[in-house]
């Protein structure tokens, strides 16, 4: 009897184990490439495409010698590199970018990687690039920006590549880019500006039918207001008119994706992650320093910050954001995100001001 009973008791919690759901958990596949000094540090605002099962990586930013805090030297890179995704990354040098850079909008058709402008140790900068990921990483030159732009976001629709916010000329922008990549002959075009003030560091992405745009922050104004945008607007390319998207709002907390990464599904489906504090972040864009000395701002642990680590994903047809994962591995600013049929991989990014992460995430979908 007192057998019996002991497996009564025990079957039911068999059946439950059995029965639970299981949730892959979030991967690190590899590390950033080592082949130029400092970068296996780790980057942020580096370039990123994912093509033929191949991850590509350029450009990027960090501080190796002496921390950011300490008042040390933000370093730029020029390599363009390869892996094969899969469990480890084995990555391969496979051509240059024509500068060290930055911070500029990037995009992918699945055949090229597109780069606009960006940061590099001479400046923001003008120019823009395609990388031929089918062609050994061909650089070609395309017709330059209007002004030097620089921690703006980048999106792709049929052959129209778009430039969105960031700074223009070193202030804080609204203003939107288009420019027909099919056209070898095409200048840039402006569309009418997103209704909303400035919005560096956003992020965008386009579907067939709109541009979409959330987050970004703008600095000081002459009242000494700083906006870290919550919300997003939505641009139709039938009616060529900006309509608002509501704040990012999950489980009561509302979320900014300024300094976040986005990128579109096979199915329809956005995908964001990342992303600052908005009010941490406010507080020191602001000069306020109101949660914590200036001069200790910068020496906090990564948690203090309470970058975003949620990865989100948005119904454009619904309008409507629902959770795919919580994850540390997410709480990070100026990462990149791609993704194939199968997983989605964040790239490197800040995991404090000044402190990158070298590492590459991988997510099933």
């Amino acid at each position: 009897m007192k057998r019996t009973f002991f497996i009564i008791l025990l079957f039911p919690l068999l059946v439950g184990c059995c029965n639970r759901a299981y949730v892959e958990p979030v991967k690190a596949v590899g590390a950033v490439p080592s082949f130029e000094n400092g970068m296996e540090q780790g980057v942020s605002a580096c370039y990123v495409a994912l093509y033929d099962g191949c991850i590509y990586i350029a450009g990027g930013c960090n501080f190796p010698d002496v921390p950011a805090a300490n008042g040390g030297s933000k370093r730029y890179y020029k390599g363009i590199y390869k892996a094969a995704v899969g469990d480890t990354l084995v990555w391969e040098s496979v051509a240059l970018l024509p500068c060290e850079s930055a911070y500029g909008a990037f995009a992918s058709d699945g055949g090229r990687l597109y780069i606009a402008g960006g940061v590099t140790p001479c400046g923001a900068q003008k120019s823009v690039i395609s990388v031929d990921l089918k062609e050994h990483c061909r650089v070609d030159t395309l017709a330059s920006l209007p002004f030097a732009m620089d921690n703006c976001a980048g999106a792709f629709s049929g052959n129209r590549l778009f430039v969105v916010g960031g700074n223009c000329d070193g202030k804080a922008s609204n203003r939107v880019f288009l420019l027909n990549v099919s056209d070898a002959l095409a200048q840039w075009e402006e569309l009418p500006v997103m209704p909303s003030r400035g919005r560096v560091q956003p992020v965008c992405v386009a579907t067939d039918s709109a541009l979409y745009v959330w987050g970004g922050f703008s600095p000081s104004d002459a009242d000494g207001d700083v906006i870290v945008h919550t919300d997003g607007c939505r641009y139709s390319f039938s009616t060529k008119e900006w309509s608002p998207l509501g704040d990012i709002s999950f489980d009561g907390n509302v979320l900014t994706l300024s300094g976040g990464a986005a990128t579109l599904l096979d199915d329809g489906t956005i995908v964001a992650a990342g992303g600052v504090n908005r009010d941490i972040f406010a507080d020191a864009v602001s000069g306020r320093y109101t949660m914590v000395e200036k001069e200790n701002y910068m020496h906090q642990t990564a948690e203090w910050y309470r970058f975003n680590n949620n990865m989100l994903l948005y119904n454009v047809e619904l309008d409507r954001w629902s959770l795919l994962r919580s994850d540390a591995a997410f709480a990070r600013a100026g990462a990149a995100i791609v993704a194939d049929r199968e997983r989605i991989y964040s790239v490197c990014g800040e995991l404090k001001p000044g402190i990158r992460s070298p590492y590459i995430y991988s997510i099933k979908r």
